[in-house]
């Protein structure tokens, strides 16, 4: 059986989508303060060194997230851009894509988040890429906190699953996953 070929969204694309600074309107649109609040609320509180914000976009929820040092990647430049404006000591951003990321980050993270990044539209069907990418950026006994669109998004990461959860988010059904390695 031969499967359909997966558009991936280009980058120019993506740069052309965040020409402005809060495409998604996550700033003010009630719903998603709301999933950053749920979000949040669920990452195990522990104390944590290095957290990675996979898929950081413009900051919203990286700029909350608990840690010493905190990285937000994202493949678009733009992006990035717009959340550099968030920056501090302990709050930087790099562009990068996913596949990138053990060549662009130094050691291992306690926390990794990684939201809305793993669509085909995006990757492709490289979860089986993404997988082993993610374990090598997670500390042994680190937390990886998934949120995805339920429907879009189908995988599991090879990791002992502590809590899922699925709320309402706009017209979808999110699915938040927190995993220890």
């Amino acid at each position: 059986m031969v499967s359909e070929p997966v558009k991936v969204q280009s980058i120019s694309e993506l740069e052309d989508f965040y020409g402005i600074a809060d495409p998604w309107g996550f700033e003010h649109n009630p719903e998603d303060k709301k999933r950053k609040e749920i979000l949040l609320s669920e990452i195990p509180d522990r104390k944590y060194e290095r957290v990675l914000d996979i898929g950081c976009g413009n900051g919203f929820i990286t700029r909350d997230l608990p840690g010493r040092e905190i990285i937000g990647a994202d493949i678009s430049s733009t992006a990035v851009g717009h959340a550099r404006k968030y920056e501090s000591p302990r709050l930087r951003f790099v562009c990068a894509s996913i596949f990138d990321l053990p060549k662009c980050t130094e050691g291992t993270f306690d926390l990794v988040l990684i939201t809305g990044v793993l669509y085909p539209q995006y990757i492709g069907r490289s979860y089986n890429f993404i997988y082993p990418i993610v374990e090598s950026l997670l500390r042994e006994n680190g937390i990886l906190v998934s949120v995805h669109i339920d429907d879009w998004y189908s995988g599991r990461f090879p990791f002992l699953l502590l809590n899922e959860l699925h709320y309402p988010y706009r017209e979808y059904i999110h699915r938040l996953e927190v995993y220890v390695r």
